[in-house]
């Protein structure tokens, strides 16, 4: 054996201290470890956690307040076929009744799918007051897996990351038609398979990520769901025996037709207003919906396209004088989307940098096309683009990213997807060549300038590749019998709710529905105004007006002096009624 040396000796002394210091870091871990458990086993014992009870409702004042508005909260069962699945909680909001004469409540659905409706008592009950009336309680809700909801849709972590999953991709942007002057071009049909391809790939990843995160909450999401949880909230809210009313538009009318049909001996007074086929809807794949949906798109835009021929360059500057052939700026928007769509163009200092295809600035038209009393600031808008400057119009398309939960994508086809029929086998998947020839067929039979613009603002495709069904799925019948008509409310020129729709519903509920028709472009009531009908406002009075009524619209799309001349001609209460009615145009 070696002698120890000095350094030796002072080695050993080191692994010494070191080991000890060791061992009691190991020891106090351990037992401050324990001692949290112990301590946080304590408080649970003594401050045991909330149990959501089935049909309670919480009712408190909003933050921020507002004015004669409950925010709330019921909780409802997840799965109304199964008591095992737990529980989901409804957020609401109310806007009380103003007389003291109160005669129930109206449950309301902004549309989308994928707008959270607690939004409308908060930020516009007085206006739907004045269309509904102000003797009922107006409670909108945010709908399955939307808004505060919840379970709530949220297959990314951040807006961010979902942003940056569709950015400058053909969701966000649209199929882009390289040019609608030869749809018979063998060169574009190629052009529409390979963007086709990119959407079918997109919509793979997205639904495998949703599949992911939100594994069985996808399941409970359905428009079918969210019938039975109006029902249950209005037994809660207003009594067993009392009838639900209800008024909703675009989405919302399948809501309300789904509703009406599924519990015709529940409903009181119903409105729906721009109609979606219902039929198509629950029986069709969602990829085969634009067809019918752009069935009037050509229409309105003829009509935007002579309205500003008419208005001038004072109004709509896209003429070059008063009065100038409509066939000239039809000419120009083409060849601006003809020339975007061989060079897009670069975007740095917009939203977010980026770039604006030809897809997703006629997409942008598209969707302008529905707001009439918008489409003098949209002239501005495209005119500026037209001669170089596409910012302020590839801000339209590209919003700031915010630290918010994602955006609505996720939500809508997380209702559309469970909706709408999807293939048996993978065999049977839609295919790039699939889409295509069915693009091709709107592009060619319908309307030649939006056949394909619909992906921009109505997300929709790719259910095959979803992970789960949902608990029920309803597909009809559409015939129901009701005590109450229901109110139907078309315009002759909507570019994304036909009137074609509308009158579907009717004709299937001849006995049971009223169809007013507002003749002008809009896709709701309250985008054109016609203060010859006033719709809704008396329908919720008792009054039942004649089915197929058509209504003037009294308001111009490039409003000048006549048309101010006009407004200051009507009564008080026809101009409050206006105020309202642009109220809603305005933040709907």
């Amino acid at each position: 054996m070696l002698p120890i040396t000095a350094t030796d000796s002072r080695l050993l002394k080191q692994i010494i201290i070191i080991s000890t210091v060791v061992l009691i870091v190991i020891i106090l871990f351990v037992n401050t470890r324990t001692y949290l458990s112990q301590f946080y086993q304590r408080k649970t014992s003594l401050v045991a956690p909330k149990v959501a009870i089935l049909g309670e409702i919480h009712w408190e004042e909003c933050v921020p307040a507002v004015e004669n508005v409950d925010c709330g909260m019921i909780i409802v069962p997840k799965d109304y076929f199964n008591a095992e699945a737990g529980t989901a909680s409804i957020a609401l909001a109310r806007y009380r009744a103003q007389k003291t004469t109160r005669r129930g409540s109206v449950f309301l659905n902004p549309g989308g799918p994928g707008g959270p409706g607690s939004k409308l008592p908060i930020t516009l009950g007085p206006a739907l007051a004045k269309l509904i009336g102000d003797d009922w309680d107006l409670i909108g809700f945010d709908p399955r897996g939307i808004g505060s909801t919840r379970p709530a849709t949220r297959c990314f972590s951040s807006r961010l990351s979902s942003t940056a999953f569709f950015a400058n991709t053909v969701i966000e942007q649209g199929i882009t038609v390289s040019s609608i002057s030869d749809l018979s071009s063998p060169l574009l049909y190629d052009e529409l398979i390979e963007q086709h391809r990119q959407f079918l790939a997109l919509k793979e990843v997205h639904a495998e990520i949703c599949g992911k995160v939100m594994g069985d909450e996808l399941r409970y999401m359905g428009t079918a769901t969210v019938v039975r949880d109006i029902d249950f909230m209005s037994k809660i809210i207003e009594g067993e025996n009392k009838k639900i009313n209800y008024w909703g538009v675009s989405y919302g009318s399948i809501l309300g037709a789904y509703l009406v049909n599924m519990l015709p001996h529940r409903i009181g007074y119903v409105v729906i207003d721009g109609i979606v086929d219902p039929v198509s809807w629950s029986n069709e794949p969602s990829h085969k919906w634009p067809i019918n949906w752009i069935a009037d798109a050509e229409k309105t835009y003829k009509i935007f396209l002579q309205d500003c021929s008419k208005a001038g360059p004072s109004l709509c500057p896209l003429t070059e004088y008063k009065d100038e052939l409509w066939q000239n700026l039809e000419r120009r928007f083409e060849d601006f989307f003809d020339a975007v769509a061989r060079k897009p163009i670069p975007v740095p200092f917009g939203n977010r940098p980026g770039i604006l295809t030809s897809g997703g600035a006629r997409g942008l038209l598209r969707i302008a096309l529905q707001r009439p009393l918008g489409w003098p600031k949209v002239a501005k808008v495209f005119s500026s683009a037209l001669t170089g400057n596409a910012t302020e119009l590839y801000n339209l398309l590209v919003h700031p990213v915010t630290h918010d939960p994602e955006p609505y994508i996720s939500p809508r086809l997380a209702v559309t997807c469970l909706d709408s029929p999807r293939p048996p086998s993978p065999d049977e998947f839609p295919t790039a060549e699939d889409l295509t020839k069915q693009g091709l067929k709107a592009l060619r039979e319908v309307s030649p300038h939006f056949g394909l613009s619909t992906g921009v603002g109505e997300p929709d495709g790719g259910c095959q590749y979803w992970a789960v069904d949902g608990p029920e799925r309803y597909t009809g019948p559409w015939n129901a019998t009701l005590e109450t008509k229901m109110l139907i409310i078309s315009n002759t020129a909507d570019p994304i709710t036909p009137k074609s729709s509308g009158l579907l519903v009717n004709s299937l509920m001849p006995h049971s529905s009223v169809i007013i028709i507002q003749d002008g472009p809009a896709l709701l009531d309250f985008y054109a105004f016609s203060m010859y009908c006033k719709n809704s406002t008396g329908y919720f009075a008792g009054e039942m007006p004649k089915n197929g009524t058509v209504c003037p619209v009294d308001v111009a799309t490039f409003p000048g002096e006549e048309s101010e001349k006009h407004i200051q001609a009507l009564s008080a209460d026809d101009q409050e009624l206006l105020k309202a009615l642009k109220d809603l145009e305005a933040n709907f």
